[in-house]
């Protein structure tokens, strides 16, 4: 199976660094007290798709306990505690799940545009309502009704209005569980209806230890780049090794290094690199890795010396040192103030389907001129 395939969440029942996450979930089953939402946080690529896909499974492979078990002469049987989330892959709940056709669990993504052929930006409301007719079905296995949305990041306003509606009218035995990247943007009455199990980013030796595991004939210095930039997410570094994503970050980090007297030509030589029909997502990866340098600069010149220092490692040759250059030319809370514009601007070029190429070309020539004007 291609790397990509096993990747994905449906197929990927490896999960780590996530134990506290699945024992409150196996705790909450064992005492019959499984909510009827769940909302899973953290960062891009930690794990929290993988971490729902493995909920359902468990749930497919163990029904609902709605009465008690009795034996001979109506003795109750005691419920037996289950201790892992693990299940048997080669199921038949399992192996429709990985073929995605598993009839008692539906997911919910950003759906393709008819008109255009292209993903849309957000979940619509008629996604999210397709949630409660599927709830109202019996299940087919006489057991649980399981939907995922991913991500509710991406619901538009009557999306999550809709899906409000779903949260306060639960069908019994149906179970609704809600990824988000960023939980504070969402709306309150959504979270507060929700079991929240936060994923917090993996250490360093956990990520290197899941690339490892992928992409064993990689050099170990390689790996190393990947996972510092990782920031604890294994998923982010894969995605990054499959872009070549260490080779874009050089190119990156020498015209940020001729700052702030930057080659013009260069810049455009570099965006029109990025943003040809063959460069598929490199403008996206280049948003990211933009933004990325630049928290972590902020956070290295500001931690150095201190205890902290530790936390960040170094991706390439030099990056340190030019961290420190740059560092010391305008002041961090002007570094921060460019790094939210470039995310806006980033952000507005992808939505708004502007020119890709000269968004590039504006950024850099923005973040040169803010640092010759000192």
């Amino acid at each position: 199976m291609e790397i990509e395939q096993t990747l994905l969440p449906r197929n990927n029942s490896g999960l780590s660094g996530h134990e506290a996450a699945e024992i409150t979930f196996l705790n909450a089953f064992n005492l019959d007290k499984v909510h009827h939402a769940w909302m899973v946080t953290g960062p891009k690529g930690v794990g929290k798709a993988t971490l729902a896909y493995k909920m359902a499974r468990f749930l497919l492979s163990n029904a609902p306990t709605n009465v008690k078990n009795t034996a001979l002469f109506d003795n109750v049987l005691e419920k037996k505690a289950i201790t892992t989330l693990n299940t048997n892959l080669e199921s038949q709940p399992n192996c429709l799940i990985s073929a995605g056709s598993n009839p008692d669990l539906m997911v919910v993504e950003k759906s393709e545009d008819p008109k255009t052929g292209k993903m849309r930006n957000n979940i619509l409301v008629e996604d999210i309502r397709k949630i409660n007719s599927f709830f109202h079905k019996t299940s087919t296995a006489g057991g649980w009704r399981i939907a995922i949305v991913d991500t509710a990041d991406e619901m538009n306003r009557n999306a999550a209005n809709a899906i409000l509606k779903t949260l306060e009218e639960p069908p019994n035995n149906s179970i609704l569980i809600i990824l988000s990247n960023a939980p504070g943007k969402l709306l309150p009455t959504i979270k507060s209806r929700c079991r929240m199990l936060p994923l917090k980013p993996l250490k360093s030796d956990a990520v290197k230890i899941i690339l490892q595991s992928f992409f064993s004939t990689h050099e170990n210095n390689v790996i190393d780049g990947y996972v510092a930039l990782s920031n604890g997410s294994p998923g982010y570094a894969i995605s990054l090794i499959e872009h070549d994503g260490l080779k874009l970050y050089k190119e990156m980090l020498n015209l940020l290094s001729t700052m702030p007297n930057i080659n013009v030509p260069l810049i455009h030589e570099f965006a029109g690199s990025i943003t040809t029909k063959k460069s598929g997502d490199m403008f996206l990866l280049f948003s990211e890795m933009l933004s990325h340098f630049i928290s972590r600069m902020i956070r290295y010149v500001s931690y150095k010396g201190t205890i902290h220092t530790h936390n960040i490692k170094q991706s390439l040759e030099n990056e340190f040192e030019l961290m420190d250059e740059l560092g010391a030319i305008i002041p961090l809370d002007q570094w921060a103030e460019l790094w939210e514009k470039v995310s806006v601007q980033m952000k507005e070029a992808d939505a708004l389907n502007m020119d890709r190429k000269q968004t590039v070309i504006n950024i850099l020539i923005h973040i040169n001129s803010a640092l010759k004007i000192k």
